[in-house]
């Protein structure tokens, strides 16, 4: 339980840095970083509340750790070396532990409860909705014949752009502005009629460029972080900060090397397709049109688009790369900082619920059985250590595993694939025998 509630809190901390960071950002720069670049910084916030970097990059082979100090690691010895003259049957404690951080199982249970039913309900809700639009816009649209005027530019965009996957093109009559739609079939839906003032030949450039940046599965990631963390206001903050700078960066993108004409007759095309659109759900697809509220941004925008210096690509970069290392070290902060889940009621006494302390990373998983009277001995903690796996090899130094390695030869550590392990510690769980019990131990 308490690892399903660390990895929420440090998916939850990791993504909220990173967008209060783009936040900031934002205010400081006033314009001076390329929309594209926004938009990279909100795949990188998305990326922070989906992946648990800080879980991942500890297990990377690069990933240095800091040594066990020989406090946390004193006695690697035999079982009744550690605790001459405690009684086995004395049960591990976590009394060791500050009260101000710990929780009760029952309080983690009801938030964990809370937070399901949560994420159930929004993601329903939105599956839902998609599949109602989806179904809607099937049954009101017809394809487009292979001869048209449109299937001449899509295929003459597709060349240009380098896309060989198939791209479908259809007319709708209920949509009044052309639109992007389908993660594994996408298809271009364009209106019935044509409005003055639409070059078709943009429109279809622009959606294919949504299409090539794969914009749409981008969405739906960012839906499936708004159920994770609905809870979270600044996951839904960035949900829409995505749509805002994925249509932005696909303006940049689509007049780079424009004439100055050219980009006009761009923004008068935005123009007429913002006017005519209302009621389509951005969430799930990709458009030419937007609020209105951001139709004089992006015209100013288009037509200040030039090329990027070095120096400001290299600091747009850095910037990146700055917040991404942010949004992984607060969630390293915030895994070691979640209060323990207190054991419940009638729960046998386990290594994994005894940590070295608040301030080292636990050194190998479910083996470690602590002496209750030495846990406070001179603020250091002496740990007995029961049971290894070959890949734990990397959380030791080379001399505390050769010593491990001689203690297996003479049967005081196991390998915790091994069948001896494998009983001995079904009968702990079970509640048949305790840890000084099973590893041999008898009160004098």
């Amino acid at each position: 339980m308490n690892l399903w509630l660390e990895l929420l809190v440090a998916l939850t901390v990791a993504g909220s840095a990173v967008v209060v960071c783009m936040l900031l950002l934002r205010l400081v720069s006033a314009g001076a970083i390329p929309a594209t670049w926004h938009y990279v910084m909100g795949k990188v916030a998305l990326i922070s509340y989906l992946l648990p970097a800080a879980f991942v990059i500890q297990w990377l082979p690069f990933y240095w750790r800091e040594p066990l100090a020989s406090a946390n690691l004193t006695h690697l010895g035999t079982w009744a070396e550690i605790t001459s003259g405690l009684r086995a049957a004395e049960p591990i404690t976590t009394e060791w532990m500050n009260p101000e951080q710990t929780i009760s199982a029952a309080f983690a249970s009801a938030m964990l409860s809370l937070w399901g039913l949560g994420a159930v309900i929004y993601a329903a809700w939105h599956v839902y909705a998609y599949i109602r639009f989806i179904r809607r816009l099937h049954t009101t649209s017809f394809p487009l014949p292979q001869d048209s005027e449109a299937a001449r530019l899509l295929s003459s965009s597709k060349i240009a752009l380098g896309i060989r996957s198939k791209v479908r093109l259809a007319c709708n009559s209920e949509i009044e502005s052309p639109v992007l739609v389908g993660l594994l079939k996408p298809t271009i839906l364009i209106p019935i009629g044509h409005r003055p003032g639409i070059d078709l030949g943009m429109v279809i450039h622009h959606e294919l460029i949504h299409l090539k940046r794969k914009d749409l599965w981008v969405k739906m990631f960012s839906l499936g972080a708004s159920s994770i963390h609905w809870f979270n206001p600044f996951v839904h903050v960035l949900r829409k900060d995505i749509h805002v700078w994925s249509e932005l960066s696909c303006d940049e993108e689509v007049v780079r090397g424009m004439s100055h004409a050219e980009r006009k007759r761009y923004g008068e095309t935005i123009l007429n397709v913002v006017e005519g659109s209302s009621g389509v759900p951005v969430r799930f697809c990709a458009s030419l049109s937007g609020s209105g509220k951001q139709l004089k941004r992006r015209l100013t925008m288009l037509l200040k688009v030039k090329k990027l210096k070095k120096h400001t690509v290299l600091l747009t970069a850095a910037a990146v790369m700055a917040i991404g290392a942010i949004g992984t070290s607060t969630a390293a902060w915030a895994s070691k900082n979640i209060p323990q889940v207190e054991a419940g009621a009638g729960q046998p006494p386990m290594a994994e619920s005894v940590s070295m302390n608040n301030n080292k990373e636990e050194f190998v998983e479910n083996v470690k059985v602590a002496a209750p009277d030495l846990l406070a001995k001179g603020n250091s903690f002496e740990t007995r250590l029961i049971a290894v796996s070959p890949s734990d090899e990397s959380k030791f130094t080379p001399e505390e595993w050769k010593n491990i390695l001689a203690q297996i030869e003479r049967g005081e550590v196991y390998w915790e694939d091994s069948e001896e392990f494998k009983e001995m510690k079904d009968k702990v769980m079970n509640g048949e025998l305790t840890w000084g019990e099973a590893l041999g131990y008898k009160s004098e």
